[in-house]
């Protein structure tokens, strides 16, 4: 069965970790365990590359393992609070230059406002929300996995509480798998309690909640405030993705009006992964919802031009 008739209707990307510089781009992927990718990395390649295979908007998630920097600088030798300051320090200047990034290019791109909300403290950590808000990020993230708590811990609680004082969504990392050993602070079952205490605050799992999508379904069948993303889960086949139906039903299950599509170019081939969402077997509707309908409604962003609409 073929994919979509509605497969030149512009799409909404959620979830890329573009950086400032093609330099920036192979250390992110160096200090996270993998090879520098073919391209750049970059905004300008982005910005191509989105323009070229239809993708309207895209997501900024300005992101750094901050826990492990720390631990490498306290290794190294430097002394830990001046190393958490350094590694602090970095994110504020990171979530600078994103939101800078979107003022430069508002029509194609979107950013949230990278977190450790263990590293920083309460002060901190609203300063820092208001004022990327400010300046135009449209959620906050967050990487459960390298928190070293999960999301219903009570250290998280200030985090959710900006959250839902300040009207905004969140993207989290998530999964039940590529752990070794210990807690899976990311496993969505870890959300159930966040999302009943913080009915008003929307929340995105990335990666379809990677070995625990039975539990990202039973959630958003009981919460409508719980979505996923597509980011890494594109991947053909022969590079261990799902297959087409195994996708489709897997977003039938979940909710193909809680699915958002997302890449994380660029450890993933964004146009690949663009037209592997036009090609699946989805009624018109589905794609609509998937690849632009639900990150409008999620994000609180216009929706995408349609394609060949005049400027």
């Amino acid at each position: 069965m073929g994919g979509s008739q509605g497969s030149d209707r512009p799409l909404v990307d959620s979830h890329t970790h573009v950086l400032p510089s093609a330099a920036a781009s192979a250390a992110f992927l160096r200090g996270i365990g993998l090879e520098p990718s073919p391209g750049d990395g970059d905004v300008p390649e982005l910005l191509r590359l989105s323009a070229e295979c239809g993708i309207a908007r895209t997501m900024i998630v300005p992101w750094l393992p901050a826990q492990p920097r720390v631990e490498q600088k306290v290794a190294d030798g430097i002394d830990r609070r001046i190393a958490t300051r350094a590694v602090l320090d970095d994110w504020h200047e990171l979530n600078a230059w994103a939101t800078a990034a979107v003022r430069a290019a508002p029509d194609a791109l979107m950013c949230v406002v990278g977190l450790d909300p263990i590293l920083a403290d309460v002060v901190e950590l609203r300063g820092e929300v208001a004022l990327r808000l400010a300046e135009g990020a449209v959620g906050l993230k967050i990487a459960p996995r390298f928190l070293g708590v999960t999301p219903d811990d009570p250290a998280m609680d200030p985090f959710w509480q900006l959250a839902d004082e300040f009207g905004v969504p969140v993207l989290s990392e998530s999964g039940s798998s590529g752990y070794e050993g210990g807690v899976v602070f990311g496993a969505p079952e870890h959300f159930e309690a966040v999302l009943r205490a913080y009915p008003d605050v929307d929340i995105v799992l990335a990666h379809l909640g990677l070995g625990g999508e039975d539990d990202v379904a039973r959630l958003t069948a009981e919460f409508p405030n719980l979505y996923a993303d597509t980011s890494l889960r594109l991947s053909p086949p022969e590079q261990g993705g799902l297959s087409d139906d195994d996708l489709v039903a897997l977003f039938r299950k979940i909710g193909t009006d809680r699915v958002l599509f997302g890449t994380n170019y660029p450890l993933v081939d964004q146009a690949g992964y663009a037209d592997r969402l036009r090609r699946l077997p989805l009624t018109d509707s589905e794609l609509e919802a998937i690849g632009s309908d639900n990150a409008v409604h999620f994000w609180g962003i216009p929706p995408p031009e349609p394609a060949g609409a005049a400027n």
